[in-house]
C-alpha cells in the first residue's frame, strides 16, 4: 500500500509542474464552460440532424433546378447546397435561416451572363459568385442592412412577380423540348405559339406528371418531400421504360460522386457584364436574406443583426464560389422547412450542408438520371406558388403609384436583363420615396382650450392682425417638402399689421439651404407688415444653422427637456411685445397730429 502510496504521489510530483502553470487552469475553464454552452447534447443532435436531413432532401431537387435555371451542370446547385449552409449557419446571426441555392438568385446569375460565351460560362459564373460574396460581405462589414428599408414595397413585389413570369418563360424549352428564338422572353413565347407542332409530347408529359405529382403530395403526410418525390418517380419511369426519350441530367455534363476542390477562377473572366451581374445579383441575395431575417426569431429571443446577416451571406457565396457552386442565399422556403422540422439551433443548417455532401458522394448515378423537364416542371410550380395574391392586392389598394411601381418594375424585369431592371427597381424605389416624403408635409394651428389641454386646427390662410399664431409642422421639409411648407403657411395681408408667428421645428435635427431660403422669404414678408417670426423647440444643430442666418433677426428658442417649453416663452415674448406695440400704438394716437 506505501509503495503505491509512494508512486501515486511520485506520479502527482511529475505532474506538478503543469498542473500549476499560472492561468492553466483558468484556461480550461473557459474552454469547458464554452463547449458546454456551445455545443448540442445528444438529444439536441439528433434533433438537429434529423431537422438537417429534411433540409437537404428538400432542396436537392431546387438545387439541381438551380443549375439549369443558370444554363450549367445541375451538380454545381448541389454544391451550393453542401457549402451554403455550412457556411451561413456557422456566421449567421440568425441562427435558424437557411443559406442555399434559390431559383429567384439562379435566374439572375443566368441572366447576367447572357451574352457570355458558352465556354466561358461555368468560369464566369464561379467569378460572378465570389464577386457578389465581395459585395455583400462589404455591404455587412459597412452595417448598410438598414439600406433595405429604402427599396419599395411595391417595387420588390412587382420584382418578385417579374422573377416568376421570367421563369416560368425560362422553362418553355425545357417542359416543351423546343428551343423558340426572339430577343427576349415575350418574343420566345410569341415564337412558341406560332411552333406548337413541334412541342415535344414526352418531355411535356414528363413536366406535366412532375407538376401533378408535387401539387398532391403537398396535401399528404409526404408533404416535406414531395418536390423530391415528383422528379424521382417521372425520371425512373422513364429510365425503366424507355431511356433517351427525353434529356437527363448527365447529358449536361458529368455527375462526379465527389466533394469538389477548391479552385480559383481566372480574372481573365471579369467583364463589364460580370461586374454589374455580380452587384445586382448582391442586392437580390441581401433583400431575399433580410426578409428571410425579419420573419425568424432566433430561439431563446437573442438578438439578430440584418447586416451580420448580409456578411454571413457574402462569406458563404466566396466559399461556394471556390468549390464552384451556385450563389446562395437566405432561402425562406429553406427556412421554412428548417422550423417545421423541429430546428433549434444553427446545428440544422450545419448538418443539412453534410447530408448534402452524403447525397452527392453517396447517390451520383440517381442524380445522372433526373429527367430535365421533370426539373423544369417542378421550377414551373415553383415559380407559380412564389407569386402571392396577397402582395398583390395589398400593392394595388395601395393606389396609383404603388400599382404604377410595381407594374413598371415586373415589365422590366420581363424584358430587359436582370441587372437593369434591378437598378430600375432602386431607381424608383428612391423616387417613390423622395415624392411621397416630400409631398407628406402638413401643418396646424396648435390652441390651448379653456382646459389647457392643446387643440389642434386648421391654420387661417392669412395671418390675423395683433395676435400670436402657433403652427406646428408634420412631414419632411427637405427640398420639394420645404416649398410645400412655403404654401401652406399663412400669409401676411396688407393693413394686418402685428402678426406674430411661433413655428414649432422640435425633433429635426436639420433645416437644409431650401428651407432657409423659405423662412427667409417668410421673414421679408412678415416684416412688410411689421411683424415677427419665432422659432421654437429647436435642437443644437438646428440652432447653429439659424445662427449662420445673420440676415434674419429670428427669435430662436432651443429645446428642452419639457415638452413645449420653449414654445410657451416664445408665446410670452410674443405677448409682451404685442402689448408694447399696442402702447406705443396709442401713445402715437394721443400725440397732436396723430389720429383721435
Amino acid at each position: 500500500m506505501a509503495k503505491a502510496k509512494g508512486s501515486d504521489t511520485a506520479r502527482s510530483s511529475d505532474l506538478a509542474p503543469e498542473l500549476h502553470i499560472p492561468g492553466l487552469h483558468t484556461l480550461r475553464e473557459a474552454v469547458e464552460n464554452y463547449t458546454h454552452r456551445k455545443l448540442p447534447s445528444s438529444a439536441a443532435i439528433r434533433r438537429e440532424g434529423i431537422a438537417g436531413l429534411t433540409v437537404a432532401v428538400g432542396s436537392v431537387p431546387s438545387g439541381m433546378a438551380g443549375g439549369i435555371l443558370a444554363g450549367v451542370n445541375p451538380i454545381y446547385g448541389l454544391y451550393a447546397n453542401m457549402f451554403g449552409p455550412l457556411v451561413g449557419g456557422i456566421f449567421s446571426s440568425t441562427q435558424l435561416m437557411v443559406i442555399h441555392n434559390t431559383s429567384a438568385i439562379s435566374l439572375v446569375a443566368g441572366q447576367s451572363l447572357i451574352g457570355i460565351p458558352s465556354g466561358d460560362r461555368e468560369s464566369s459564373l464561379f467569378l460572378l459568385v465570389i464577386l457578389a460574396g465581395v459585395f455583400a460581405a462589404l455591404f455587412g462589414l459597412l452595417r448598410l442592412g438598414r439600406m433595405t428599408r429604402f427599396v419599395s414595397y411595391s417595387v420588390m413585389t412587382g420584382f418578385l412577380a417579374g422573377i416568376a413570369g421570367v421563369l416560368i418563360l425560362s422553362q418553355l424549352s425545357t417542359v416543351t423540348g423546343y428551343e423558340p428564338g426572339g430577343s427576349n422572353r415575350i418574343a420566345q413565347v410569341v415564337d412558341l405559339l406560332q411552333n406548337t407542332d413541334k412541342v415535344g409530347i414526352a418531355p411535356l408529359a414528363v413536366a406535366s406528371v412532375t407538376l401533378l405529382i408535387a401539387s398532391l403530395l403537398r396535401y399528404t403526410r409526404l408533404r416535406i418531400a414531395a418536390s423530391l418525390l415528383a422528379i424521382a418517380i417521372p425520371s425512373a419511369a422513364v429510365a425503366c421504360i424507355q431511356p433517351g426519350i427525353v434529356k437527363i441530367v448527365s447529358d449536361l455534363g458529368r455527375v462526379p460522386g465527389a466533394v469538389p476542390m477548391p479552385a480559383l477562377p481566372s480574372l481573365s473572366n471579369l467583364s463589364l457584364d460580370v461586374f454589374t451581374g455580380a452587384l445586382s445579383l448582391a442586392l437580390v441575395i441581401l433583400v431575399q436574406g433580410a426578409g428571410v431575417s425579419q420573419t425568424v426569431p432566433n430561439p431563446g429571443g437573442s438578438r439578430r443583426s440584418i447586416s451580420h446577416d448580409f456578411t454571413a451571406q457574402g462569406v458563404a457565396n466566396i466559399i461556394t464560389g471556390f468549390f464552384r457552386g451556385l450563389p446562395v442565399g437566405g432561402s425562406l422556403s429553406g427556412t421554412t422547412l428548417n422550423v417545421v422540422a423541429g430546428a433549434g439551433s444553427r446545428w440544422s443548417s450545419i448538418s443539412a450542408g453534410l447530408w448534402t455532401a452524403v447525397i452527392v458522394i453517396g447517390f451520383p448515378g440517381l442524380i445522372a438520371h433526373v429527367a430535365l423537364p421533370a426539373l423544369g416542371g417542378l421550377l414551373v410550380l415553383i415559380a407559380f406558388q412564389s407569386i402571392r395574391p396577397s402582395d398583390v392586392a395589398v400593392v394595388w389598394r395601395s393606389g396609383w403609384r404603388s400599382r404604377l411601381a410595381a407594374g413598371i418594375t415586373f415589365g422590366a424585369t420581363l424584358i430587359l436583363p436582370i441587372q437593369f431592371a434591378m437598378g430600375i427597381g432602386v431607381a424608383i424605389s428612391g423616387l417613390l420615396y423622395i415624392i411621397r416624403a416630400s409631398s407628406d408635409v402638413s401643418i396646424v394651428e396648435l390652441v390651448e382650450r379653456p382646459d389647457r389641454r392643446i387643440e389642434e386646427r386648421k391654420p387661417p390662410r392669412y395671418l390675423p392682425a395683433n395676435r400670436v399664431i402657433v403652427l406646428d409642422v408634420y412631414g419632411h421639409i427637405f427640398y420639394a417638402g420645404a416649398r410645400i411648407l412655403e404654401g401652406l403657411l399663412p400669409m401676411p395681408k396688407a393693413g394686418h399689421e402685428h402678426p406674430a408667428v411661433i413655428l414649432r421645428l422640435r425633433g429635426r435635427t436639420s433645416l437644409g439651404a431650401t428651407m432657409a431660403d423659405v423662412l427667409s422669404r417668410y421673414y421679408d414678408k412678415l416684416e412688410k407688415v411689421d411683424g415677427r417670426l419665432y422659432l421654437t423647440g429647436l435642437s443644437e444643430s438646428v440652432q447653429r444653422e439659424v445662427t449662420g442666418m445673420r440676415r434674419l433677426r429670428l427669435r430662436a428658442y432651443r429645446a428642452t427637456s419639457i415638452l413645449g417649453e420653449s414654445t410657451r416663452m416664445a408665446l410670452a415674448d410674443a405677448q409682451a411685445w404685442l402689448i408694447t406695440r399696442a402702447d406705443e400704438t396709442s401713445s402715437d394716437k394721443g400725440r397732436p397730429g396723430g389720429e383721435s
